[in-house]
């Protein structure tokens, strides 16, 4: 039968096309898995002419010997390699063997190797061996044999791979191997094309990272807050949150970098920079890096090493999780690399500054993902306290950076080895500690920017709770929290109220146009026609009360309509003007924000938008605009 051209299907095909491609995503999700949920594996026999021994490895040969006869033998053609299991994913891709190298010191490497690098040449897979320690004897045969080998290969053990660290299901992959419990009883592995560059290293026990570097860090609330932004990292996951961070802000030598040492510390080091990166790379590198930092720490070290025009948009990527889209060598969209990532920055100015310095503005929805907080403590020793009988804050500060380079990356493995013996418990008891920190931190009235701000801070205290429950930090109970809490009010003193963050940046733009050009670009509001000046890029008028004689004088400003639509470009303009009204900021007229004034100096009637100057300067944090 057809319609319109087109021959239509019976019902009974219709429902077989169906049925096969519902049968066709089970077995793609279970990855070729039959109704028992084992996978169906082909036996299918192939020869395998290779064994391997303690010697090498070895391929056996048939020449032809002196009788006319067939003489096998076998002939090495380099050192110990096993190959222990075959890998794919969980879509039945990704294809791979799970291989073992003996070195010359008799030091097994292990190494997920894709099967992708066995096309071609096998170049790329030669050198990646031989960095591990194989060697190739240096006969004829010997790189054809070796890819023989590896493709020929059938071991009875399967594994999952995955292609970045951090959760799995209930297994936590790191880059030398999983954390907890295995998939389908398969071990769940990274597999890359060759040794990722990493720092999740263990250097000393967990009682010396105690006592040489969480114990000194308590009374001091910026470090303890960095640490245990360190075992917030893997609870991302667990509470569904998105990515984000803290960046520390302060003069140099303020103690900042000291801050991220130690933060690093809960997860890796080694290294002349431990587990610290640096802001400066390139967009892949930084992709790179947030991909093998996934549901760990990533600690960023000076923000004025990047480009001002790059800083936002590599900020942007950090927070939301995604690399760039790319195309392949057909044009088709390659893979996006992902991530969930809690990082540590720090600079000598304001990620909204340096943003800023490139002609661009931060948006308030990238202040709340990366909270700018002031690394000065208040006591007069930059972001220290209590230096605990140092001479001094640097020598305290080069005790600490010492301390974390000798002792690391025991602590964050011991604590997902806690959570992952049961998760759920930890989740909920995750969300009841979230929840008390919110209730008892937040002031009323509080806008939904500083709810989400409180919530982040929140995630940082319960984990230090939960990392000191579990005897990993040797802080008293309370002390991830008391020191949350403190960093919380400084952040929200500073930026000055619990409104909207566009509101405090209309505010700010306002009091900063005032001060800068009130009396260069606002024109005087005189009573006669006549008294009229000229004024380059009007903004507005000024109306001075009172007697100049005396130094008793009132100025109150007036903004027309488009330039006060220029300071405040970026920001919504009707919610901000409606929002500065009701504070009172800006004058109200009988319900309307703006009113139209006749300004006899000005020319005859403009629509204006009057400030209150006293309130703009209590609420705002504004000066006099002499």
């Amino acid at each position: 039968m057809t319609c319109c051209g087109v021959r239509l299907m019976s019902k009974k095909k219709i429902e077989q096309a169906v049925s096969g491609a519902v049968e066709s995503a089970k077995n793609k999700a279970t990855g070729g898995a039959g109704p028992n949920g084992n996978a169906q594996r082909r036996k299918t026999k192939r020869p395998f002419p290779f064994k391997v021994d303690e010697t090498g490895v070895y391929r056996q040969v048939e020449r032809e010997d002196d009788a006319g006869g067939v003489k096998k033998s076998w002939v090495r053609f380099g050192s110990e390699l096993h190959v222990m299991a075959l890998t794919r994913n969980d879509e039945g891709e990704d294809w791979g063997r799970l291989l073992s190298v003996v070195d010359r010191d008799g030091v097994t490497h292990t190494w997920a190797m894709p099967s992708a690098l066995l096309a071609g040449s096998g170049d790329p897979l030669r050198s990646e061996l031989f960095r591990l320690g194989f060697e190739l004897e240096p006969r004829r045969d010997a790189k054809a044999w070796l890819l023989e080998y590896l493709i020929t290969s059938d071991p009875e053990d399967r594994a999952r791979c995955v292609s970045r660290v951090g959760w799995h299901g209930e297994a936590f992959v790191l880059p030398d191997g999983p954390i907890g419990s295995k998939e389908g009883g398969e071990q769940v592995i990274l597999q890359t094309a060759e040794k990722p560059d990493h720092a999740f290293s263990v250097s000393g026990t967990l009682q010396d990272w105690q006592t040489e570097v969480a114990a000194p860090a308590l009374g001091n609330s910026r470090l303890v807050l960095a640490i245990a932004a360190g075992f917030a990292a893997p609870l991302l996951a667990l509470a569904g949150d998105e990515g984000g961070g803290f960046h520390f802000r302060g003069a140099s030598s303020s103690g900042k970098s000291t801050a991220l040492t130690v933060a690093g510390s809960v997860w890796g080091g080694g290294g002349t920079r431990g587990f610290v990166r640096q802001w400066r790379a390139t967009d892949n590198a930084l992709e790179s890096v947030a991909g093998m930092s996934c549901d760990s720490l990533l600690c960023l070290d000076e923000l004025s090493q990047v480009d001002a025009k790059a800083a936002g948009s590599a900020a942007y990527m950090l927070a939301n999780g995604k690399g760039k889209i790319r195309a392949g060598r057909e044009g088709q969209a390659r893979k996006v690399l992902e991530w969930r990532v809690l990082f540590l920055s720090n600079g000598e100015i304001a990620l909204a500054d340096k943003i800023k310095e490139g002609g661009g503005r931060i948006a308030a929805g990238m202040e709340v993902r990366v909270i700018d907080l002031r690394a000065d403590a208040g006591a007069g020793m930059g972001i220290f306290e209590d230096t605990h009988g140092a001479v001094d804050p640097a020598s305290f500060a080069q005790r600490l950076k010492k301390a974390a380079n000798i002792c690391y990356g025991s602590a964050g493995r011991a604590f997902v080895a806690a959570l992952v013996n049961d998760l759920a418990e930890y989740r909920e008891r995750l969300t009841g500690l979230r929840k008390g920190f919110v209730e008892g931190s937040l002031p009323p009235g509080a806008d939904g920017q500083v709810r989400r701000v409180a919530d982040r801070f929140a995630l940082v205290a319960a984990a230090g709770e939960i990392a000191t429950a579990l005897n990993l930090t040797g802080w008293p109970a309370g002390a991830a929290l008391s020191a949350a809490q403190r960093c919380f009010a400084d952040w929200l003193a500073e930026r000055g109220g619990v409104g909207s963050s566009e509101v405090a940046e209309a505010r700010r733009r306002i009091a900063e146009t005032l001060q800068l050009h009130g009396s260069s670009r606002f024109q005087r509001w005189a009573k006669s026609s006549s008294d009229r000046m000229v004024i380059t890029n009007r903004m507005g008028f000024v109306k001075i009360e009172g007697d100049p004689d005396i130094g008793e004088t009132e100025s109150t400003y007036f903004f027309m309509v488009e330039p006060l639509k220029e300071i405040l470009a970026g920001l919504d303009f009707r919610s901000v003007i409606a929002e500065l009204q009701a504070e009172g900021v800006i004058v109200d007229h009988s319900g309307k924000p703006n009113k139209v004034f006749h300004v006899s100096s000005g020319g005859g009637k403009h629509r204006l938008y009057q400030i209150n100057r006293d309130i703009l300067d209590t609420v705002g944090g504004g000066q006099d605009a002499a």
